[in-house]
């Protein structure tokens, strides 16, 4: 029988100690990021939108990005503008190769790309692209983010209490690392504001590597790329937690519609701190 639980075992904020005996626990880690990118994994280029859109001088100009900001509309076929609090809308112009669906207008999308000052016939012979010339003339000599890697990006609160919409998805999510106790490949994920004992569990992270040289720190602003599953024994029993089979089953048992991310990258997020609502 197992004596202590999960639930018991949250971060205080207050004294900055873990209370219980049975929560989990992690080093510090970094992945590789969405991209294929080394510069993207170590966080180099993970930059602001604000950044992004300045026309003159733009020190994002040419250089592989990653952003994170809220969506206006579509622009044809394979376009659509960024629209952050601050700044100007930004050109996003798909390159993935897949189609995008744009979410509702209050949730953030993640995009990974090339800065470019948008001119839509270099954009299209350079990636082989058919754009739909007439409806990007505001556009042009603009900075704009060519895609190689698009996500959706909720909170964690917001995927806490939404979680279907993204199983099975690429996301990216930001907010605040705990550390956690006694268990490899794994820590959970906060942000400003959201009153939970829990937060997100994040597993499937390797732990021996560090972002710039260093290990992450507890309560560092990281972003979390992956996908979202429904928590359940075999796949807990599969992320090598350290955890007996009393421990999973406990946590299955009482947090049936938490979700779990299996995340592919893990690395420091451009804002500081996680933002919240």
């Amino acid at each position: 029988m197992v004596k202590q639980s999960y639930c018991s075992l949250y971060w205080s904020k207050k004294t900055g100690a873990y209370l219980g005996a049975i929560a989990l626990g992690l080093t510090a880690l970094l992945l590789p990021g969405c991209s294929n990118d080394k510069e993207i994994a170590d966080g180099k280029t993970n930059t602001t939108a604000q950044e992004v859109a300045k026309v003159s001088p733009n020190p994002t100009l040419g250089k592989e990005v990653t952003i994170r900001s809220q969506t206006a509309q579509a622009v044809g076929k394979s376009g659509f503008v960024m629209t952050p609090k601050e700044g100007q809308p930004i050109l996003v112009i798909n390159a993935t190769g897949t189609p995008f669906v744009l979410p509702g207008a209050d949730m953030p999308v993640q995009a990974t790309g090339k800065v470019a000052s948008f001119v839509v016939a270099d954009i299209e012979k350079e990636f082989g692209l058919a754009l739909e010339d007439e409806l990007y003339a505001g556009y042009e000599r603009k900075p704009a983010i060519v895609a190689q890697s698009l996500a959706l990006a909720p909170t964690p609160e917001g995927l806490y209490k939404a979680p279907a919409g993204y199983f099975d998805k690429p996301i990216a999510v930001e907010g605040d690392l705990r550390k956690l106790e006694n268990t490899p490949n794994a820590f959970a994920l906060f942000e400003e504001g959201w009153v939970d004992d829990v937060g997100i569990l994040v597993i499937s992270v390797d732990r021996n590597l560090k972002a710039k040289g260093r290990p992450l720190q507890e309560g560092e602003n990281v972003v979390v790329t992956g996908v979202a599953r429904q928590a359940n024994a075999k796949l807990l029993q599969g992320a090598n937690l350290g955890w007996d089979t009393a421990k999973i089953n406990e946590f299955v048992s009482r947090y049936t519609n938490r979700p779990v991310i299996v995340a592919d990258g893990v690395y420091p997020s451009a804002v500081d701190p996680a933002p919240g609502k």
